[in-house]
């Protein structure tokens, strides 16, 4: 999951570790053709609400939470048949008929996690777990509200529970690992990770940031690969600028977030981030509001 602060509602970063797939989860339930011209504006502004029910620098450790919704491509047909509320009442209304429907609960869960709404989507997987102990997407939904709320600890416990290693487990593992400070091993985590998967943007770019906190000269050039990507996503790129506070290369940063398209006002609000994380720590990005 990366945590970004809300000080204006666009301008933060969006670091991208495991909550990004969780935000892009929930939209995908709703993505329809990716067009500029089917914008559907309820969902683009869920997706405005979600950031700015993150208080403060959200940077690392959720890492990239809004991801998925925040690229400039998102978008969502127009013409699906219900709207996200009357979604989720049908969902609750299922629920009355079967108390045990544990796609139900997963759902929900995913629809609030997308709105950033994490204390009730944690309450929905939780539920879930009731039912099925075991269940693989509800142990990652809840570890990944741990995550998103600041208890690490917990969120390292619930990951040990999942006994593969998919990339999504693999980036709440490090997730959780990084907000312990363990940053050795959270390198480790992300490094078996794109050794699966070297082409997984999302891990490099959490590779860079975790290096970068780990004073390794090379975090820059990691997250410069990733960010001038074809397929990166803006989440990527505000990654790199963030890298660049960490790391001192503050130019550089300024250069390349420009070249990428982020706003002045932006970048300098990121290295501000990640000028306090030299010091601070993981706790500079600071944790998702419990909505």
């Amino acid at each position: 999951m990366a945590f970004m602060p809300c000080m204006e509602t666009s301008s933060l970063p969006a670091i991208v570790f495991k909550l990004l797939h969780s935000c892009e989860r929930s939209c995908a339930t709703a993505r329809g053709p990716i067009t500029k011209e089917r914008q559907d504006p309820i969902r683009v502004f869920a997706c405005i609400t979600r950031l700015c029910q993150i208080r403060l620098p959200m940077g690392l450790i959720a890492l990239s939470l809004i991801a998925g919704c925040t690229d400039a491509e998102f978008g969502s047909d127009t013409s699906r048949p219900t709207s996200e509320a009357q979604h989720l009442a049908q969902l609750r209304y299922d629920l009355k008929q079967d108390p045990n429907d544990i796609e139900a609960l997963k759902k929900i869960g995913d629809m609030q996690a997308g709105r950033g709404q994490w204390s009730q989507a944690m309450g929905a997987y939780r539920e879930a777990l009731v039912v099925s102990p075991n269940d693989r997407d509800a142990l990652l939904g809840y570890g990944e509200g741990q995550l998103a709320l600041g208890d690490y600890g917990g969120a390292l416990e619930t990951v040990k529970a999942i006994p593969d290693q998919q990339v999504r487990v693999l980036l709440l593992r490090a997730g959780a690992l990084a907000g312990l400070n363990r940053l050795t091993e959270a390198r480790a985590v992300l490094e078996l990770a794109r050794k699966g998967n070297p082409r997984d943007l999302d891990v490099r770019s959490n590779l860079a940031i975790v290096s970068a906190l780990s004073h390794d000269p090379q975090a820059y050039p990691i997250a410069r690969a990733a960010a001038f990507a074809p397929d990166a996503s803006y989440s990527h790129r505000r990654n790199l600028v963030l890298v660049g506070g960490i790391a001192g290369q503050e130019a550089a940063a300024r250069q390349d977030g420009t070249q990428l398209g982020i706003g002045s006002d932006e970048i300098t609000q990121i290295i501000a981030i990640g000028r306090r994380a030299r010091t601070e720590g993981i706790r500079a990005f600071g944790i998702l509001a419990g909505a």
